[in-house]
């Protein structure tokens, strides 16, 4: 695998598990109000059109009445008894009491005679009465007895005129207010509207408020499309568009002149309880998402929690670090798994922990074999060049010699230390380079820059030896003396860097990777005749051992020629390598 698997948030088990978890509740909140709104819907509409339709039928019996009432008026007056009985004046007197009456819904009454008004109540108002509404009057009453007119304007009222036939020449008129026509009728609603049209489809009156410009235009628009209904035929319960809505609209036609009622309401007025059952739906609605948010959310966290600690673990194993544990204090198959995690990481823990002190045996076992070995070439040559300054009767130089040779070899045979300070490697450094020197005479020039204040830090034995051994050997079939110097100073994070650097060939860049790379080709093998078998990479290994990752060699080519070889060591005895070298002694 390239890489530790990241969940997307959308795909993750705790995000499909709140999104089910969230519109199941929606849903089953919805199921259960829909269905509690359906089972009341019914019922609720029902009574609400029966209660519209009580309120027709109110209607039609107050108008009944109040015709009735008329009626009654004309039955009396036309009495022929009191005819007979009553002389004009005592007729006007009457007609004055009735008037007082009724003066909110009749305007005025008339009594003709032989076409002409004789007595009216209130007086004047004989004088307002046309010639051909008398004839009219007497045309159309003659015929049935009794007769209305279709509703007229009078200045700036509306009216109706209503007449009986007294005899053949006698008549008894009254004009109907149709303004105050509503009055008599049940108490509407704000919300509902009493419209009257005859039965021809003339606009007769109605009870809808006219005081705004808005109320004036929707009540023309209303006359207009109550009309179209009488002409279409239609009867009894409608719905009409209009331009603020659809209205809800109940007609009647009951009474005995014929006239139309119509009873008006705004379909969303209409039931006010269903109205209000809509607006407790929503609200359920609402009030189930955020429950289904938070019970979701409760459930997906009760999941995502474990199942976050147990991925962030395993992750963390992934990447090697075997202290991963998962700890969860749940008693469900959560548990179980965390435990079974635990178990196998501790497993892993164990088995790393006895193959690491395997492997660190077995690195410090070879590492003081190899450093203990002492090349063979190297003695024989050493030797070599004694028994040459023996013979040339160099006896001193011979006695230096073999005393540099007694110390390196005491050095690196010892076994009680592998590390030693940079002052200790140093000392031996010099012993080596004198050797060197007397073998190869002017071939390499060496000095060492080291301040005081590193001259304590630790160090693998054999580091520098080894890697001024390299740059000796690297520079001996340069045509100019090799120049090899060693120095030393403090980093800014507090590393000790000791650098070896010589005026060789130094080493391709392609190459500079290889050089701490295990293998050692066999030319590179035979080429080496110094003090010991350890490879660069050995010495890295066993800084990197002793000392850990942070620290090692690192290389680079001078840009005047040579190579330039940084060690990186730490600036005191680490605690646990002073514990280590006190019990191995």
């Amino acid at each position: 695998m390239n890489g530790p698997i990241r969940t997307r948030w959308f795909s993750s088990i705790s995000m499909k598990l709140f999104v089910i978890t969230f519109f199941s509740v929606i849903c089953l909140f919805l199921v259960i109000g829909l269905f509690g709104y359906q089972r009341l819907f019914t019922p609720i509409r029902e009574n609400n059109d029966s209660a519209l339709q009580a309120s027709v039928d109110q209607m039609e019996k107050s108008l009944k009445t109040f015709m009735d009432n008329i009626q009654t008026q004309f039955i009396f007056l036309s009495n022929t008894d009191i005819q007979q009985q009553l002389n004009e004046e005592d007729y006007s007197v009457l007609l004055q009491h009735m008037h007082e009456l009724h003066s909110n819904s009749i305007d005025g009454f008339y009594l003709l005679d032989h076409g002409e008004v004789v007595v009216s109540e209130p007086y004047s108002y004989q004088f307002f009465i046309t010639p051909e509404t008398l004839s009219l009057i007497a045309l159309k009453t003659s015929v049935k007895g009794f007769w209305w007119s279709d509703p007229y304007r009078t200045g700036d009222r509306r009216v109706i005129t209503v007449a009986r036939q007294i005899n053949e020449n006698r008549f008894i008129a009254l004009d109907l207010n149709l303004d105050s026509l509503t009055d008599p009728l049940i108490a509407q609603e704000e919300n509902k509207h009493v419209y009257l049209f005859s039965e021809s489809g003339l606009y007769i009156t109605s009870n809808a408020s006219l005081t705004a410009y808005e109320e004036i235009q929707r009540h023309y628009r209303m006359i207009s499309t109550l009309a179209g209904l009488i002409q279409s035929g239609r009867r009894g319960m409608e719905i009409v568009e209009a331009a603020d809505g659809e209205y809800k609209v109940l007609q009647s036609k009951g009474n005995r002149w014929g006239w139309i009622v119509f009873s008006i309401i705004k379909e969303n007025e209409a039931y006010p309880l269903l109205s209000s059952l809509k607006q407790q739906l929503f609200i359920v609605v609402l009030i189930a998402v955020a429950l289904a948010a938070v019970v979701s959310g409760w459930v997906a966290m009760y999941i995502q929690k474990p199942f976050s600690a147990i991925i962030r673990q395993l992750k963390a194993g992934a990447r090697g670090d075997l202290a991963s544990r998962v700890i969860i204090r749940r008693s469900d198959e959560f548990a179980l798994i965390a435990s079974g995690f635990n178990r196998m990481m501790n497993n892993i823990q164990t088995l790393f922990n006895d193959l690491q002190k395997s492997e660190e045996r077995k690195r410090h076992h070879e590492l003081k074999v190899l450093h203990s070995q002492v090349n063979s070439h190297f003695l024989n040559n050493t030797l070599s060049a004694i028994y040459y300054l023996d013979r040339s009767g160099r006896g001193r130089e011979m006695g230096e010699m073999i005393g540099s040779l007694m110390g390196l070899m005491q050095y690196s045979m010892d076994k009680v230390s592998e590390i030693v300070t940079v002052e200790e490697e140093l000392k031996q450094l010099d012993n080596y380079v004198r050797l060197m020197q007397l073998r190869y005479g002017d071939a390499f020039d060496f000095e060492v820059i080291v301040p005081d204040e590193l001259t304590q830090a630790p160090i693998p034995k054999l580091t520098l030896i080894t890697l001024v051994e390299n740059s000796i050997f690297y520079g001996l079939n340069q045509p100019e003396p090799n120049f090899i110097i060693v120095t030393g100073g403090i980093e800014h994070d507090g590393k000790v860097a000791l650098e070896v650097s010589d005026r060789g060939p130094g080493i391709p860049e392609d190459k500079l990777a290889s050089l701490l790379a295990r293998a050692v080709t066999e030319e590179t093998e035979s080429a080496r005749k110094g003090l010991n078998n350890l490879g660069i990479r050995s010495v890295q290994d066993r800084i990197m051992l002793h000392f850990g990752m942070v620290y090692g060699l690192t290389f680079r080519n001078d840009e005047d020629g040579g190579l330039i070889v940084t060690i990186r060591l730490p600036l005191s005895f680490p605690s646990f390598l002073k514990e280590a070298e006190a019990g191995s002694k």
